[in-house]
């Protein structure tokens, strides 16, 4: 551990990850020294500040946040939210039972606060599987006895994102943009930035506790989101509906496939809506929301 920042120590798990990341500048702009958790154990043993943790293997949790006063989770399975279970990569091992197995480790190690970043269109009895394991973490990190924050984001985006930034990619080569549901789900986008720093300030003594949703200031679909993206890079496409009918068996067909290919239960998550009850928010947290067009001009004209 290096020598301790002005606000303490504060264990960030993901921390190499797109919202980690941020997490992490945040956090050591606001004056916290922070140990980025890695499930890599190679990269955590060559560089200092980094910890080997695998949401996977309890026994290597303890270590990771031994010292810290602050525990933030943002780690998902790899290539999310494509799960492929019999690796354990899923929503349930990560966000459900990880995020047990992390509390108690936590607990243990006599962490004082615990900021779980979950996502938006969690309820309190979901029914899909996904925001059923989400809720399960949301509900062991409140009942840790820990101070506890709860930040839901909705879509995030950012320069290493691969949501958008993958699409823009593809339509170097596609003539059209193919978007299950016609693209008509809606979205609250939020920039990256936006949501490290609210979890710098979720992060403080005293901070509120509690869960807060965040999103973008401008609510829009999927398709109008991705429109805008294009042509800001100059490379505007008509979007194509894909019926339900050609994308559930092709989605059926590409789980079974190595690599990061379209699940079942990943065309469900894709087809949500996600949009945020800032309320809350904005009464306990003053927090400048990003709009959509100077978030992507931050980095796209980049």
């Amino acid at each position: 551990m290096s020598a301790r920042g002005t606000q303490g120590t504060a264990a960030v798990v993901g921390g190499r990850g797109f919202i980690g990341g941020a997490c992490v500048e945040a956090l050591r702009e606001a004056g916290w020294d922070v140990v980025v958790v890695t499930h890599n154990a190679r990269l955590a043993a060559r560089h200092d500040g980094y910890r080997w943790g695998d949401m996977l293997d309890p026994t290597t949790l303890g270590p990771a946040v031994e010292g810290a006063d602050v525990v933030v989770q943002s780690a998902n399975f790899p290539d999310y939210p494509f799960e492929k279970p019999r690796r354990r990569h899923s929503f349930l091992e990560y966000d459900g039972l990880g995020t047990e197995r992390l509390v108690r480790a936590a607990r243990a190690a006599g962490v004082r606060r615990y900021v779980y970043i979950a996502g938006v269109g969690v309820t309190e009895n979901p029914v899909k599987p996904y925001f059923q394991a989400i809720r399960r973490g949301e509900l062991a990190v409140a009942d840790s006895g820990m101070e506890h924050v709860t930040v839901r984001p909705a879509f995030v985006y950012g320069p290493r994102d691969n949501g958008i930034n993958r699409i823009i990619r593809a339509c170097r080569y596609l003539p059209v943009l193919p978007l299950p549901g016609n693209g008509a789900q809606n979205h609250q986008p939020v920039y990256v930035d936006d949501v490290g720093r609210l979890v710098a300030r979720a992060a403080e003594p005293g901070a509120p506790e509690g869960t807060f949703e965040i999103g973008g200031p401008e609510r829009m679909t999927m398709s109008a989101m991705l429109t805008t993206a294009l042509e800001l890079v100059g490379r505007k496409r008509p979007v194509v509906n894909v019926p339900d009918g050609v994308a559930r068996p092709g989605a059926r067909l590409l789980a079974g496939l190595p690599g990061s290919l379209l699940t079942p239960n990943a065309l469900d998550f894709m087809l949500e809506d996600f949009v945020a009850d800032l309320e809350p928010l904005q009464k306990h947290y003053e927090t400048r929301l990003t709009p959509f067009l100077d978030g992507l001009r931050d980095y796209l004209h980049r």
